[in-house]
């Protein structure tokens, strides 16, 4: 058994999980521009160990009090849909240029910026535009902050995070992980098999996620702003500033702007991968810090801010250590948190309850996410079948059909 009925099944999550950690290296990433990353299986390396299958993260995850993974949080408090936390603050990059510079306020570059720093990492996974093709993301081991500079700023595109876990299990060293909910469920189930990821990895960061996007959305989005995908060399989602826009740069050198949301609408979030429209976590829950985007009305026209979550004892033990030195930070309430991501609730409990159901009109496999309320309602159902139909009629839009 291996991960390719998990791709036919429609439940892959891209994250990349299967390929850095399989024993006989049987598994690669093949990237596609109309879905993104997809995990290949050479037949003649495979022995079936299923070892692909204990890190999957695609059947879904216990959320329940009881769950493997609370151990980390353990004394922390927890609401439904915030998840676990220590700490909740508002915040910022002390340095006014990584803050400009960044999606969000620069936090995630500053947090792993000043962990390296101070000696407390080595290297720091992230992700990067692939040199070679603009429209795919690529992970990539930063050893300096210069390099972890270059990667910052939102990808709005499917990256498979967890192939770098490769390096961390042949490369000793003390590493932090930055990745979306997927890749931090992945990299969790990895490190309960393989004892060098719980050493290696020291620090995981997960980043806020409503959806990700498949590559044809960013191809879409150059053609509408007039540039020739295949003439890009670079691509940004966000930044600089707040909350900054997508910048394309052609092989001349010439770049393109759009405002942030203007370019991101309905058409460009049907190219969605069917999975993301699946998962109900959206904060990050299993990272040691969460961060994202803070949503409120008192932080417009600002140059920036996060909501910032502490859940385990060293994602707090780090804050107190970066802050004031690398971040400005302002105490939150769950309240304020939850109110700031009012959107991204809606589309990982009320939209996924209801996506949830319409797959289930067809009997396909489910992911099951115990310790979550994802029994959908009528009002659950009425939205998911409306995202199937808007995701549908805006596919044909943009030149595909939903499979």
């Amino acid at each position: 058994m291996n991960v390719e009925h998990i791709v036919s099944d429609g439940l892959c999550m891209q994250c990349g999980t299967c390929a850095g950690t399989c024993p006989r290296d049987a598994v690669h990433m093949e990237w596609g521009l109309s879905y993104g990353w997809l995990p290949r299986v050479a037949g003649e390396r495979c022995d079936d160990c299923a070892a692909c299958l204990a890190v999957c993260p695609a059947g879904g995850i216990d959320f329940s009090p009881q769950a493997w993974w609370r151990q980390r949080n353990e004394g922390a408090l927890a609401l439904d849909f915030l998840g676990p936390w220590r700490g909740l603050w508002f915040g910022w990059a002390a340095d006014a240029e990584t803050r400009h510079a960044g999606a969000s306020g620069g936090v995630a570059t500053a947090i792993l910026a000043g962990a390296l720093r101070d000696g407390l990492i080595d290297a720091a996974v992230v992700a990067r535009v692939c040199p070679g093709n603009a429209l795919a993301i690529e992970p990539v081991v930063a050893h300096s902050a210069e390099e972890i500079a270059v990667c910052r700023g939102s990808k709005y595109n499917m990256v498979a995070m967890n192939e770098a876990l490769g390096i961390v299990l042949r490369e000793p060293g003390r590493y932090a992980f930055a990745g979306l909910p997927c890749h931090v469920q992945g990299l969790r189930l990895a490190q309960r098999r393989y004892r060098r990821l719980r050493e290696r990895v020291v620090l995981s960061l997960g980043i806020f996620c409503g959806w990700s996007s498949q590559p044809r959305a960013t191809e879409l989005a150059a053609l509408r702003m007039g540039v020739r995908p295949d003439d890009l060399v670079d691509v940004r989602y966000r930044g600089p500033g707040w909350p900054g826009g997508m910048r394309l740069t052609t092989r001349s050198g010439e770049g393109t702007e759009r405002p942030y949301p203007d370019y991101f609408d309905r058409t460009m979030m049907a190219f969605t991968p069917p999975r993301c429209r699946l998962c109900p976590d959206g904060l990050a829950e299993l990272a040691d810090l969460s961060v994202g985007d803070a949503w409120l009305e008192r932080f417009e026209g600002s140059p920036g801010v996060s909501d910032l979550i502490a859940r385990t004892p060293a994602g707090a033990a780090l804050i107190e250590r970066l802050a004031p030195g690398h971040l400005t930070l302002i105490q939150a309430t769950p309240g304020e948190v939850l109110h700031s991501q009012r959107e991204t609730h809606r589309l990982k409990r009320t939209v996924c309850r209801g996506r949830l159901w319409t797959r289930s009109l067809g009997s396909r496999s489910q992911p099951q996410y115990p310790g979550l309320r994802l029994r959908a309602g009528a009002a659950d159902r009425l939205a998911g079948a409306w995202d199937a139909a808007d995701e549908a009629v805006h596919r044909v839009a943009g030149g595909i059909r939903s499979r």
